[in-house]
């Protein structure tokens, strides 16, 4: 280890090993790079230097949309050096703290208590406090990431977008520039404004590319495509999702490539009644991340429609509360449709009044790996199920219709007409 070559090489070591994590995942190397922080924060904290510490633990704080850790995990280590770290660390560091709350910022979203808001919120003002652009940016990049928990929350990742792209342009912070289009292009899909949403793809695009970013370069050639699936047919839709998942799954970028191929044609399968198709996949799904409680609820659905009913009950006894993050809105929809599927009536009624205030969204949107439609048609079905008034359902079924008319996606637009026609409703 390092601690065996004396107190000098230790510091000169992790001083390098600090840069070079940080080189590692702005490359995009994530996996390494989360890999040699964890080796370095333990013979850092072994040093005793609680400065050199924060300098480890934060090396790894670099730009991103999504988790930067195995989806659903979290990494205990990681965590309690970053709390020992914040507990010793001089008040008069302002600099390091901020990039220590926002390192915990990033290790907690998505989780049910609300740390990793609360850190983020603390980092943003200190990072304004200290009046460092650069520093403010990474503050405002660990805040994005944290707020997914309501349905309000998407017009504060806007904000935040929009203050970031502000921010960056006006200091030539390039990377947090490319950042902030994704971020954009991320929000606006959600917002069902497509055309704003390709300006800030193209745009984040010809930056990535203009200041070396390949990491970011190669999420928004991605997310280009899954954009396109969420509105394209269904065999289109298919396609695409194998081309990107094929890519992402060569470049080892994240812990969750597979994951990640896995979702959008599982749910391509569910819209069309083809579910039991992919139960091996879903099985593994499962297998693979347990703890996660949507996994139970899509290896579920896999084994109803091929008749495993009972089977699907004992996979999802006990499945603990959907995580807050940028999955929600489809992971609820899914544990909805799961819920029709095994005749769970309580369950139902509470996805429907979860999923309620995001009527006039589409699933999957803040993402785009996979989609089940507009909520808003989830919700009509859910809605017949419960047996509540018919115009309840017709309702909800002509929302699911102008939603999908305004992302451009004619496929859900058809499901809505038909899912009117079997009510015997008119579609206006």
């Amino acid at each position: 280890t390092l601690r065996a070559q004396g107190p000098g090489a230790t510091r000169d070591r992790l001083e390098s090993e600090a840069a070079a994590i940080r080189a590692s995942a702005l490359s995009g190397q994530v996996v390494a790079a989360r890999d040699r922080r964890l080796a370095a924060i333990a013979d850092a904290r072994a040093f005793g230097d609680v400065r050199l510490l924060a300098r480890i633990i934060a090396a790894f704080d670099v730009p991103t949309l999504w988790t930067s850790r195995e989806y659903g995990s979290l990494d205990a280590t990681v965590v309690d050096a970053t709390d020992e770290a914040l507990d010793r660390l001089p008040g008069a560091e302002r600099e390091l703290r901020v990039r220590l709350l926002t390192t915990l910022a990033m290790e907690l979203e998505g989780e049910q208590h609300d740390r990793g808001v609360r850190a983020s919120g603390e980092a943003v003002r200190t990072a304004r406090a200290v009046g460092d652009p650069e520093l403010i940016a990474a503050a405002l990049n660990g805040s994005y990431v944290n707020h997914y928990r309501t349905v309000e929350s998407l017009a504060e990742r806007h904000r935040i977008a929009s203050e970031l792209l502000a921010l960056a342009t006006e200091h030539d912070l390039g990377t947090y520039r490319v950042l902030a289009h994704l971020e954009l292009q991320q929000t606006n899909v959600a917002l069902l404004d497509l055309p704003a949403s390709h300006r800030h793809l193209a745009e984040g695009r010809r930056l990535a590319e203009q200041y070396g970013l390949p990491l970011l370069a190669q999420i928004s050639a991605w997310h280009e495509s899954l954009v396109g699936a969420m509105t394209a047919w269904p065999d289109a839709a298919e396609r695409a999702f194998a081309e990107v998942g094929g890519t992402i799954g060569r470049t080892r970028i994240w812990f969750s490539e597979r994951g990640m191929a896995v979702l959008g044609p599982f749910c391509l399968r569910v819209v069309q009644g083809r579910a039991a198709e992919v139960m091996d996949e879903a099985a593994w799904l499962h297998e693979q991340w347990g703890p996660v409680a949507a996994t139970a609820d899509v290896y579920a659905l896999t084994l109803a429609a091929a008749g495993r009913t009972a089977e699907a009950r004992r996979v999802v006894a006990g499945a603990g509360p959907l995580r807050l993050d940028y999955f929600y809105d489809l992971t609820m929809a899914i544990r909805g449709l799961r819920a029709i599927a095994l005749g769970d009536r309580a369950l139902a009624a509470d996805a429907y009044a979860a999923l309620l205030p995001y009527e006039g969204r589409f699933t999957g949107a803040s993402t785009a790996v996979g989609t089940v439609g507009p909520v808003a048609h989830i919700l009509g079905d859910l809605a017949r199920f419960l047996e509540r008034a018919e115009e309840d359902a017709a309702a909800h079924y002509r929302r699911a219709a102008d939603v999908a008319a305004r992302l451009g996606a004619p496929f859900w637009t058809e499901q809505a007409a038909a899912a009117l026609d079997r009510l015997g409703t008119p579609a206006a």
